[in-house]
């Protein structure tokens, strides 16, 4: 389900960018920022996890997540396997996507009309 999400999500992101291109470099650093910064917390706490450091907290890296309009979230996970079978940070992360895409839409809708 995340999965396709993320597609959803996507594939709106890129129609805001097509729609907007004066704010495509903008957006594109944005997106830089906010998913290198999700990747450096995400590989931070798989280290903290297995040497039984202070971890971050799952709201952070959701709201990270959020953010950063979960583009490295479902690749981070799959590459350094870590929180792939914990359903309450995936829990989380099907919420982050559906506020996305449902403010997506909503911001559409706005055009519209």
């Amino acid at each position: 389900m995340n999965h396709s999400l993320l597609i959803l999500t996507l594939f709106l992101v890129t129609i805001f960018i097509v729609t907007n291109d004066k704010l495509l470099p903008l957006v594109l650093t944005y997106l830089f920022i906010t998913n290198s910064i999700f990747c450096f917390l995400f590989l931070l706490d798989k280290k903290r996890a297995k040497v039984d450091g202070q971890r971050i907290s799952e709201l952070c890296l959701s709201v990270t997540a959020l953010l950063s309009f979960n583009f490295s979230t479902l690749l981070m996970q799959e590459l350094i396997r870590h929180k792939t079978i914990k359903w309450q940070f995936n829990g989380k992360l099907f919420i982050t996507f559906v506020i996305q895409n449902i403010l997506l839409l909503f911001y559409f809708s706005l055009q519209t009309f």
